[in-house]
This record gives C-alpha cells, structure tokens and sequence, in this order.
C-alpha cells in the first residue's frame, strides 16, 4: 500500500516534466532561498542534521517540494532520487551522492516544527500565490 502510494506521488511529480520544470524555474526566482537560509541556519548548526554533508538550502528546498506536492519524508526521498528536475530544484549533485535521507529530511521537518519556523517558511513561500 504505501509503495504504491509513493509511486502514485512520483507518477504525478513525473507526468509532465517539462512543466513542473518550468513551475519550479519560476518559483526560484519568487523566493529568496537566502532569506530563509539565515532565518534556519543557526538552529540549523546547533541541531547536527545531516552532519554537515547537506547543505540547509537543499532542505528547505526538500521542505518546499513537500509541501508543494504534499509528500511526506519517505516519498520525497523516494522521489529525489527517481526524479532529475527535483534533485536540480533541491541543488542536489548525484556524483557527490548525497540525497537526504527519510531520517535527515524528518529531523529538519521536526527542526522547522520546534522553532515555529512553518509559517515563516509558508509565507516565503507564498504558497496560495502558486
């Protein structure tokens, strides 16, 4: 049930590639990364999340996909690595080799939730914009 509920996900992030593309082209310009990278970084450095091998801008990026998309930890990690155009959107290098894991993307999701970061981050992202 739930592998088939991802691969139900990953079918619709999939189903038209060439426009998701241009949808996230689009919204990287919106939302200043910057911005929220310094409002998360330093409850970032003090959580030891990813152990310093994944950058706080590719997850906020993870968090923005999930949101966007409504996945959950597991199919989005899923999805990163079966889908280029979320790995490019979340500034993930394959020949590094380094996609967040399902325990690294629920600590940053739980990080965000403590610190009452969602709707700051919600905001940036001007989600009903979308």
């Amino acid at each position: 049930m739930l592998r088939s509920t991802i691969m139900a996900r990953m079918s619709e992030a999939v189903t038209d590639s060439k426009f998701r593309f241009m949808q996230l082209q689009e919204l990287e310009s919106r939302i200043s990364w910057q911005g929220l990278v310094d409002l998360i970084e330093p409850d970032f450095l003090e959580s030891n999340i990813g152990n310093n091998l994944i950058s706080v801008e590719t997850l906020i990026r993870i968090y923005f996909l999930q949101l966007r998309y409504g996945m959950n930890p597991s199919s989005i990690e899923e999805a990163l690595f079966q889908i280029e155009v979320l790995r490019d959107f979340a500034l993930i290098d394959m020949e590094k080799g380094v996609i967040p894991s399902e325990t690294c993307i629920r600590r940053f999701n739980k990080l965000i939730n403590e610190n009452n970061l969602e709707s700051k981050i919600i905001k940036a992202f001007d989600l009903d914009a979308t």
